[in-house]
């Protein structure tokens, strides 16, 4: 199966970070893509470009597609435009920090290659401080689609870094909308539900999510509620949740959000991680 990998790189990812997530997407995949978009979304460390040029020069059958923009659009405008040059239907999202598991590729490739109703698969992911074997916890998600459809009610229903959608789906949805802040992955979710599409997760780990020190205590903070109140508008209209629910969505949001970091650490491991 022919596929593109979807990056966006800004200027302060750390290059040592966007290496390792670069090579595991390219030289360290069992199975490789045949086309790497990269979106250097403004202006970025020259490093960047040295790294590009060496993991392609490391690579054979691998095209490489970089597009640089002038100004930092944000992850949804920059997505978006890379969709644009990505060359075949069936496109892996990568995020520019995290790292993927040798087998990703080949773990999913081969489950759409039998499960050919699915538009999105994707699967679960083990975060981590500094290294991937340093975990601090996995985030399982749903598996088939009518669990997805019934997880979006209230959470997220896939792990953005680990999807693997048809570009055809997407663009039938709408692309990324560019107007949620950091919700975009979720409001995709949501519009590709409405739109039709079959979505999917496989069980395995497939990405380390690189989250950082302080990431438990910096989750949620004031900016998010208006972005969270427009999703729980647009899933109302969108009939995915009822009025009860959308209300009971935004007091949730800013219970998590107004608590201090301790009480945070203790729903974020027990309520919203495994």
């Amino acid at each position: 199966m022919d596929f593109s990998v979807l990056m966006s790189v800004y200027g302060e990812d750390l290059p040592k970070h966007f290496k390792e997530a670069l090579e595991s997407v390219t030289i360290k995949q069992t199975v490789r893509p045949s086309q790497v978009v990269i979106i250097k979304d403004g202006p970025v460390p020259s490093e960047i470009d040295a790294i590009i040029s060496l993991v392609d020069s490391e690579t054979e059958n691998i095209e490489f597609t970089v597009i640089s923009k002038e100004k930092n659009s944000g992850l949804s405008s920059a997505l978006n435009t890379g969709l644009k040059v990505c060359k075949y239907n069936w496109v892996a999202r990568m995020d520019s920090d995290d790292i993927a598991t040798p087998d990703r590729f080949e773990k999913q490739t081969v489950y759409l290659s039998t499960n050919t109703a699915i538009d999105v698969l994707g699967g679960a992911i083990a975060e981590f401080e500094n290294t991937p074997g340093d975990l601090q916890s996995v985030r399982h998600v749903c598996l088939t689609h009518d669990e997805i459809v019934h997880m979006a009610r209230t959470r997220t229903p896939l792990n953005h870094t680990s999807v693997f959608y048809s570009k055809t789906a997407v663009q039938k949805a709408g692309n990324y909308s560019e107007d949620f802040g950091r919700l975009e992955d979720y409001k995709l979710w949501i519009d590709l539900i409405s739109s039709g599409a079959k979505m999917a997760n496989i069980e395995d780990v497939i990405v380390f999510v690189r989250v950082g020190n302080g990431f438990i205590e910096r989750r949620g903070n004031k900016r998010e509620i208006k972005d969270w109140d427009m999703l729980q508008e647009f899933l109302l209209k969108a009939d995915i949740i009822g009025k009860r629910k959308s209300i009971i969505n935004k007091a949730y949001i800013r219970v998590f959000i107004y608590m201090p970091s301790w009480m945070k650490k203790i729903v974020y491991k027990k309520l919203l991680r495994k």
